[in-house]
């Protein structure tokens, strides 16, 4: 039996409406169950609406989401082997360290695509924008749901990206804290620790990361693996260099304080270079915008008196 597009994307497009609207009722109904627990256990201290009952909420909103989120994705493989170490990597540079985290991952990659693709059908079939043919239509719908697969991996790759260029900024003034606790004779341990105590006041990304570095430092049995463990939270050249500098002077006793020094005087040469590089491509990105918005406009009003002089003139002799 042949089954047309439209019945197996109306199939699909039913199966993710079921998805959401179970999420939605599982959801309801957890939420109600644990905030009359919350509300029971803290009504003595504080009123129903108060700051407390919130939070209660809205911790009984995510337990609720996530463990609806770890029903529908338990027997499921969508990501493994290599792809859960790759996911896991990208969520956490992205900033997300949740071990729940690769559960909520999960399953957009299995939703994303079922509602990109029904509401691609809904509107291709039902209002026929295109009107080129089934073939052009089902292609539509398929492009629809692919795009929604990549959408999760797209959101994180520029969360990613974002957040890399954070902490590349960032880090040429935390190696100047670094120099200058050094040169004051803490250890490297101590004068990480008081680079992220003065950084943590802007509560800054390389603060968080320096931080979580610190106290990997302090409690693993192996030091280099708890720097390779930065440098994996943060893949950057800069980040890598710094954890090399940290661990060659540690084992082969080079002075801390001059070792960010010169590591410090590079990431700058480097921003610099950064900044004129941008500043060298500047006249060939903005070629395009002069021609099509600037130029027109000045043409006007250069040379529209005249044309509109020699309209009169000619206007003038035919009379």
């Amino acid at each position: 039996m042949e089954i047309s597009p439209i019945v197996a994307l109306t199939a699909g497009g039913g199966f993710a409406a079921i998805l959401m609207l179970s999420a939605a009722v599982i959801f309801y109904s957890e939420r109600r169950a644990r905030s009359a627990r919350v509300s029971g256990a803290v009504g003595k201290r504080t009123n129903r609406n108060g700051p407390d009952a919130r939070s209660g909420q809205n911790l009984a909103w995510r337990k609720g989401a996530l463990s609806f989120m770890r029903s529908a994705t338990n027997g499921l493989s969508l990501v493994k082997g290599r792809q859960a170490k790759e996911a896991k990597a990208l969520l956490i540079s992205a900033g997300y360290r949740s071990r729940d985290a690769i559960v909520v991952y999960t399953f957009f990659k299995l939703v994303t695509p079922l509602v990109f693709a029904a509401g691609a059908a809904l509107y291709v079939y039902g209002l026929n924008p295109i009107g080129k043919g089934p073939m052009f239509d089902a292609a539509a719908v398929m492009a629809a749901g692919l795009l929604g697969s990549r959408l999760p991996e797209i959101i994180l790759n520029r969360k990613k990206t974002a957040r890399m260029e954070v902490i590349r900024k960032a880090l040429p003034d935390s190696l100047d804290m670094l120099v200058i606790c050094a040169e004051a004779g803490l250890a490297s341990d101590s004068a990480l620790k008081r680079v992220v105590a003065e950084t943590s006041r802007n509560a800054s990304v390389l603060s968080e990361e320096l931080n979580l570095t610190a106290l990997e430092l302090s409690f693993l049995p192996e030091r280099r693996q708890a720097l390779d463990n930065f440098a994996d939270r943060a893949p950057l050249p800069s980040v890598q260099a710094f954890v090399n500098t940290l661990t060659q002077a540690e084992k082969y006793g080079t002075p801390l304080a001059k070792a960010f020094k010169t590591l410090s005087q590079e990431q700058r040469s480097e921003r610099m270079l950064r900044a004129e590089e941008k500043a060298g491509r500047l006249p060939a990105t903005m070629t395009v915008p002069m021609m099509l918005f600037i130029l027109p406009a000045l043409f006007i009003v250069l040379i529209g008196p005249a044309a509109l002089d020699i309209l009169d003139n000619f206007i003038g002799m035919g009379s």
